[in-house]
């Protein structure tokens, strides 16, 4: 199966915080078995050499599940300053989604999340939809979704 340098790269990543890695590790290892102290500078034999080697250290290469029709957030390609807070917490959520944080990274994971903490701002009453959100209660989800992505990013290395 062909992969592409990005996507050996993401692999890379995961597998860096699969294994629990910190990053000074993590450098030592690209240098040992590349040269090269970042993914970025690499060519693809060096890329699955890294990946290979992690591999062999127990990382676990998993494709991922069928969603059965779930979709990741919408995303849209506008300017960063035209962004609405809806946007803006869709981009935190793929972003954890991506480091491997959240074991469903899904539109349907993030409404039932969101719906959940919303409830506690709208007097224990469930918004159905993101785009039902008070602007005050977008804000408070970003911020809780930031500290929660902390919280793991420390959890997990």
């Amino acid at each position: 199966m062909y992969l592409s340098k990005s996507k050996l790269i993401q692999l890379i990543h995961v597998g860096k915080t699969s294994l629990g890695w910190d990053e000074d590790l993590y450098r030592q290892i690209l240098v040992k078995l590349t040269k090269k102290e970042s993914c970025k500078g690499m060519n693809l034999g060096e890329l699955t050499r890294v990946l290979d080697h992690m591999k062999d250290k127990g990382f676990k290469v998993e494709a991922k599940k069928s969603d059965k029709g779930r979709n990741s957030p919408m995303t849209r390609d506008i300017a960063p300053e035209d962004k609405t807070p809806l946007d803006k917490l869709r981009q935190v959520w793929i972003e954890m989604a991506h480091a491997g944080l959240l074991r469903d990274g899904s539109e349907q994971a993030l409404l039932s999340w969101a719906k959940g903490q919303a409830k506690r701002f709208n007097k224990g009453v469930a918004v159905e939809r993101l785009e039902w959100l008070q602007p005050s209660m977008l804000h408070s989800l970003i911020e809780q979704l930031k500290q929660w992505r902390k919280r793991l990013e420390v959890e997990h290395g």
